[in-house]
């Protein structure tokens, strides 16, 4: 069996009437209660169940229901919060059985389907999900939550058009439905629809939404319009708000960069190192930075760092060899540009034609290979 890992919101099991933590552990004491009483009181089994992976103390939740289910066989709800609970600890396949169970006894149960479908969408099996979404819009077709979740899956199947249509739907049956509009961008930007998945995201904003990814987007899309100082802007809201993301970092970095704001890119790119160290584009991103503020040892040794992950990455190469040069070590540059160009030839030649500081090379390579 694999278990999966993922951070699972409590609404993603079903809703109660527990909404403290204190009124949980009331609830689980008076369920032990009953239970030390009549070891097979199956609603006491259920209840305390039920409360367990509200606590979000999954485990214990699923070793709860087995025992629910072994008295209370035939209940569909059971079966479909005891498929949550699997779920939220990470049980995928085992989750997709039990939810199966539910199906068996109410076919028509249009929650199950959906979940049924959430988990297949974790195991990425896209197909599936989708199947599973097309039995709960059958039962529910205004629930614009299915509606979106659909829309995901043919996001991931590549079926855009699909998608876009799946996230308008499920906007027009739920315009409060800020994730949606999110996806509609991602849609939309996959069909270089650019400047509406602009407008899109302006409607979250408007209303609030604090979401990083929310904030990453609009930066990638003002980015594209030219517009580097507003999208600076909009990723150190995102930085702000998920300090932990090295990804965030990074796009900050070279944001910087683009600026000409070289102190600034190098912090913010050495900050998504501190997060991420084994990324061959960061090491890289933080020697050109290094370069561009004149530190060539540093920017050297930056760039053997990406080497060391990407060995045969030619842009190192060539990076190397123009800091060799600005450091007065003419052969280790002539070196490490004849190793960038046996790489990638005719790129490199050209990229060495338009660098001051690699131009000469190119002459002192070709005297000293016909030399050889």
């Amino acid at each position: 069996m694999a278990r999966h890992s993922r951070a699972v919101k409590q609404d993603e099991m079903l809703s109660g009437e527990w909404h403290t933590a204190q009124t949980w552990d009331e609830v689980l004491a008076q369920c032990d209660q009953r239970l030390q009483q009549d070891a097979s009181d199956g609603p006491a089994w259920q209840q305390r169940s039920y409360v367990l992976a509200l606590m979000g103390r999954y485990d214990e939740a699923i070793s709860s229901y087995q025992k629910t289910l072994a008295i209370v066989t035939e209940d569909a709800k059971v079966w479909c919060n005891y498929g949550s609970a699997l779920a939220a600890a990470g049980w995928l396949t085992e989750a997709v059985k039990a939810y199966d169970r539910a199906l068996d006894i109410q076919p028509g149960y249009a929650k199950v389907w959906l979940r049924r479908g959430r988990v297949f969408h974790r195991l990425g099996e896209y197909a599936r999900a989708m199947e599973s979404y097309d039995q709960s819009l059958a039962i529910a077709p205004d629930d614009g939550s299915i509606w979106y979740a659909k829309g995901l899956a043919a996001y991931q199947l590549s079926f855009t058009d699909d998608a876009i249509f799946d996230f308008q739907e499920a906007l027009r049956l739920n315009p409060d439905l800020d994730e949606a509009y999110l996806a509609l961008s991602y849609a939309l930007i996959r069909k270089g629809a650019y400047a509406k998945a602009l407008t899109m995201l302006a409607i979250p904003i408007e209303r609030g939404w604090d979401n990083p990814k929310l904030y990453e987007c609009r930066a990638y899309l003002l980015h594209r319009q030219g517009q580097s100082q507003a999208a600076l802007t909009e990723i150190q809201q995102a930085t702000a708000l998920e300090p932990d993301n090295a990804q965030v970092w990074f796009q900050q970095g070279l944001l910087h960069a683009r600026l000409g704001q070289y102190p600034e890119a190098y912090e913010s790119i050495r900050q998504s190192l501190k997060r991420q160290a084994y990324s061959a584009k960061s090491w890289l991103a933080l020697g050109l930075t290094l370069r561009r503020l004149n530190a060539y040892q540093d920017a050297i040794e930056a760039f053997n760092k990406a080497l060391a992950i990407a060995p045969d990455h030619p842009f190192a190469f060539f990076q190397q060899a123009a800091c060799y040069e600005a450091l007065g070590r003419h052969q280790w540059a002539i070196e490490h540009l004849r190793r960038a160009i046996a790489i990638d030839g005719d790129y490199y030649r050209r990229r060495a034609q338009h660098d001051p500081d690699l131009r000469n090379l190119l002459t002192a390579l070709r005297d000293g290979l016909q030399t050889a």
